[in-house]
């Protein structure tokens, strides 16, 4: 028998078998923040897909998978996701330049905020835009042109 899933049905589905194990470990350890970082990486990380289906739905419904109780899916349902303050132009007017380094230089100052548990100002933020923590690009591969073979 084939059964045919929505393509809400498979990420969902695809979501709770990755993340399964991970889950049941936050809720033996009672770690609210756990589940809170899983919802601003589906919503708020620099680059993120928007999904058919929100960064909250997908979360809740890992959390019934795993048996959470009502009171931690209220809260999550509940929960005021954090705006990440930095934008790619606050970047530029701080003397970023644009591309690759941007990219690294934003996902850097993400996880500051993140780490920072959402507290970070755009401010104290961009204060760490030329920090030695951040990767330069690698070089952009050059690809060798081919030369014909040309018989004399």
């Amino acid at each position: 028998m084939v059964m045919n899933l929505s393509n809400i049905e498979r990420i969902l589905g695809d979501y709770i078998v990755r993340h399964r194990k991970d889950a049941q470990q936050a809720l033996s350890n009672k770690n609210l923040d756990w589940w809170k970082d899983m919802i601003v990486q589906l919503e708020v990380t620099p680059g993120h897909d928007k999904q058919k289906i929100s960064g909250v739905q997908l979360v809740v419904q890992l959390a019934r998978a795993v048996c959470a109780d009502e009171v931690l899916i209220r809260e999550l349902e509940s929960w005021t996701i954090p705006v990440f303050p930095v934008k790619g132009l606050d970047l530029m007017t701080a003397g970023v330049e644009r591309g690759p380094k941007m990219k690294l230089t934003l996902t850097y100052l993400f996880e500051l905020w993140q780490k920072s548990r959402f507290k970070m100002n755009k401010e104290e933020l961009l204060a760490h835009v030329l920090d030695d923590a951040i990767p330069n690009p690698p070089s952009p591969v050059r690809r060798t042109v081919k030369r014909r073979h040309v018989e004399s």
